[in-house]
């Protein structure tokens, strides 16, 4: 048998408190080296590939530099999405000046098999419902897990569908998370649509007549595209985009077709529409804000968003609709000031709506989402996650609604824990990353109503960070090209000691404070 695959690099290279990537041939790892010595992990996260190397470490975690999962130093665990692996760990010594990485994978330790009498019925079949059923499986969980889902795919990655998915033809198995995932995870899969979910009871009945029970209840339901009553929005060739099956029909679409309208200019309106440009479409927006994210990110960033699709061929039209117009499919979106925009193709990218309906005797707020306690649950071994669930939001200090994926695991995860008794009050920070055409955009925190914002950088350039102030408190921020900065912000956020107002206006830098 041939012997292991050995990587040598020189000690002194390797900076102390940081890291570098080796390789020998096509073989790499990651060396990280601290007080405690060197280790050796892969190169690449388990997510979707970013090379660590680039990453950030902030205190006892690195950072991966495309989409801030979190892993620790010391043995490389898993310790935030949206990963739901650990690294692997390889052997390493040092040889007089050397650093010798040995690629026989480290196995982690196992943990003891936990509460095999307990059955977890999870409703849904996204972010949040896949991240609970891995976390329990991955922290000793023995029992039966149920996941009821109305898709027939097995869970897949769906901030892949408004990206890359669309700027060509691409195969819907490419977006899956694992093709026998309910299989690896020894997960029970029940395809079927839900009627009615009975909190009290914890009891699932689908609108087959089929029920369902479990000790511990946990509802990821999710949300749906919202469709706005337009006359015409039921003709052939208008698309939402929430789904897979509405991501491959939309690209199949977009193969013979030549205009696209947007109606819309959230993230998934804006995603698509870059990437449907870099198809060869021609692409026009529509949308009833001059300056698209300007209640967000304020105006000085969404203006220069908009000049930078603009720049790359989007075309932005300010309107209301009155009408999507044509005869048996779609042919124009009209205006409410008569303008008549042709199409080949409408998205509607109106926004999305919590699914709710089915939960009995619960009262939804004002938002579509149901106010949850600190720890997530709505009731006795029942817990709420992901788009659907309002909770207390720590940096905020406001009881938020957020539809963000990597928030939704996050809370997932904190459920797992809770089922498994280990876990209190639910602390994350809210993360999310939107692939603005060639430009990635981060966004940590929560700050629905901020007072005023200090930028640092250019937001013409997109090469900035924004903080979010709301009286005395820093409580996001976005960035585009800062990924240092901004991922140490997200840190102190998640370990609730985010730099203060003052020391943000005095430019104080997050990475002297982690």
């Amino acid at each position: 048998m041939a012997e292991a695959t050995e990587i040598r690099h020189p000690l002194e290279k390797i900076p102390l408190g940081g890291m570098v990537e080796a390789a020998a041939g096509e073989a790499k790892v990651l060396l990280v080296r601290d007080a405690s010595g060197v280790r050796a992990f892969q190169a690449k996260c388990p997510h979707l590939g970013a090379p660590l190397a680039k990453g950030e470490i902030c205190g006892g975690r690195l950072y991966c530099p495309w989409h801030k999962a979190a892993f620790a130093l010391a043995d490389g665990g898993l310790e935030e999405p949206p990963a739901l692996e650990a690294l692997t760990r390889y052997p390493v010594r040092v040889e007089g000046d050397e650093v010798v990485a040995t690629l026989e994978p480290l196995a982690h330790p196992t943990p003891p098999p936990r509460d095999p009498g307990t059955h977890v019925l999870v409703v849904g079949t996204g972010a949040a419902a896949v991240s609970c059923a891995t976390s329990l499986r991955r922290l000793g969980f023995a029992g039966p897990i149920t996941m009821v889902g109305r898709e027939a795919h097995p869970p897949y990655d769906r901030t892949k569908l408004s990206k890359q998915f669309l700027a060509k033809p691409t195969p819907a198995e490419k977006t899956l998370l694992e093709p026998d995932f309910y299989a690896a995870h020894r997960i029970e899969a029940v395809h079927g649509t839900v009627a009615r979910i009975e909190p009290e009871a914890r009891r699932v009945v689908l609108e087959d007549g089929r029920a369902l029970t479990g000790d511990a209840l946990v509802i990821a339901t999710g949300s749906r595209a919202a469709v706005p009553d337009f006359p015409g929005a039921d003709l052939d060739g208008v698309h939402t985009l929430r789904s897979l099956d509405d991501a491959v029909h939309l690209s199949a679409a977009a193969e013979n077709a030549k205009r696209v309208v947007v109606i819309g200019a959230g993230f998934i309106g804006l995603e698509a529409a870059a990437f449907l440009t870099k198809r060869g479409l021609d692409v026009t927006v529509l949308a009833r804000e001059v300056v698209p994210f300007a209640k967000r990110f304020g105006e000085a960033v969404g203006a220069a968003l908009k000049r930078y699709h603009a720049g790359n061929g989007v075309h932005f039209k300010q309107g209301k609709v009155a009408r999507i117009a044509g005869t048996g499919r779609v042919e124009a979106v009209e205006t409410e000031a008569g303008e008549r925009l042709l199409a080949d193709i409408v998205l509607i990218g109106a926004g999305a709506a919590p699914e709710t309906g089915a939960i009995a005797g619960i009262a939804a707020r004002e938002d579509g989402g149901v106010a949850v306690g600190p720890d997530l649950s709505l009731t006795e071994n029942v817990w709420l996650a992901g788009d659907i669930a309002a909770f207390p939001e720590r940096a905020s200090g406001e009881t938020a609604r957020i539809e963000h994926w990597r928030l939704a695991q996050q809370h997932g995860t904190h459920i797992a824990r809770q089922i498994l008794e280990e876990s209190g009050p639910f602390a994350g920070a809210p993360f999310f990353w939107s692939n603005q055409g060639d430009k990635r955009l981060d966004y940590g925190g929560y700050a629905p109503g901020f007072d005023r914002i200090v930028l640092r950088g250019s937001a013409n350039e997109l090469d900035f960070i924004a903080y979010y102030i709301r009286g005395e408190r820093v409580t996001a921020a976005c960035s585009i090209g800062r990924s240092p900065e901004f991922t140490a912000f997200l840190h102190l956020l998640g370990e609730g000691r985010a730099p203060s107002s003052t020391e943000i206006d005095a430019g104080v830098d997050p990475r002297t404070r982690v």
